[in-house]
């Protein structure tokens, strides 16, 4: 039986909320191909207006659902093909247990929901969920079920600029992810694993938009949500300041282990092979923003 993350503890309810797995399907040549990642919400909302009386209330614009685009678009036979159905989830409690509700989207609605960086090599994706969500929620609550744990939490609000906490290089940091055939399928929580900043943090690693992070995760947490670790007590202006919640830092999508290619002489041949230092790719929150501004849909003669 599942238990429903308690109501008093508010940052694993902001987990529960923000993540999701992703499936997809491609048929190619007659074969079918088919992968489990993960991905997260992320809402735009517009500041609360601090005339208004009774709480404060923010407007969600838009929510998007981030992940690599390596996960929206996987390649095959070198070839980046764009998948047959893709599906995400939201949690429904159900007599006790916690659900996973599949929003599916076809081919078509995909790629009209889909935005991606003007640079290829950017591994991150965004999909505009907000109608799926919306109708998905609607048509629920028609037919009387009203236990939806719908997306929450993370927003522009948690970009490093809209937050005092300090980040550099060692900060502890944390990823919450699904790796493949690993996590908690009765209660549809996350892996969280925390590592450390592993190199210089606003700094573009190797010349990309990412950092990389020493924390080593497994298949399947590729589109991990990428965060400082959540604290309630922090030294900000030179003043220890406490808040009755724990706050983080959006920092970024993890995209996989960073890997350098080696060649090899072996028996006469000249064989390439992938190593790993044990570092983790995370491409910068701000790649977000830039994204829903001035992102472009997937374009291919062979879409």
């Amino acid at each position: 039986m599942a238990i429903p993350v308690k109501k008093n503890n508010l940052f694993e309810r902001q987990l529960f909320s923000m993540t999701t797995i992703i499936e997809g399907t491609i048929i190619k040549d007659g074969n079918v191909h088919k992968w489990q990642a993960s991905g997260f919400y992320y809402n735009e909302v517009s500041p609360s207006d601090p005339s208004k009386t009774g709480g404060q209330w923010v407007q969600v614009d838009k929510t998007w659902l981030v992940t690599n685009r390596h996960v929206v678009l996987p390649t095959i036979n070198n070839e980046e093909c764009v998948p047959d159905t893709f599906s995400f989830n939201i949690r429904e409690t159900n007599n006790g247990q916690i659900c996973w509700r599949a929003i599916n989207i076809d081919r078509t609605q995909l790629l009209a929901a889909l935005r991606l960086h003007k640079d290829k090599e950017v591994d991150v994706a965004i999909i505009d969920a907000t109608l799926f969500i919306r109708e998905f929620v609607q048509n629920m609550i028609a037919t009387g079920n009203n236990n939806l744990h719908l997306p929450a939490w993370l927003s522009n609000t948690n970009l490093p600029e809209n937050q005092p906490l300090n980040i550099e290089v060692t900060s502890d940091i944390i990823v919450a992810s699904y790796p493949k055939g690993f996590y908690d399928r009765v209660n549809k929580f996350p892996i969280v694993k925390s590592g450390i900043k592993a190199s210089a943090w606003g700094l573009p690693f190797n010349g990309k938009a990412l950092f990389e992070i020493d924390a080593q995760l497994f298949p399947g947490s590729s589109g991990g949500l990428v965060i400082s670790k959540p604290t309630n007590i922090a030294l900000i202006d030179g003043h220890i300041k406490f808040n009755e919640s724990k706050q983080f830092v959006f920092l970024g999508v993890y995209s996989g282990e960073y890997k350098w290619e080696e060649s090899r002489d072996i028996g006469g041949n000249k064989v390439k092979t992938l190593n790993s230092y044990g570092l983790g790719n995370v491409w910068y929150s701000y790649l977000i923003p830039q994204i829903i501004e001035s992102g472009e849909g997937y374009t291919s003669s062979r879409t």
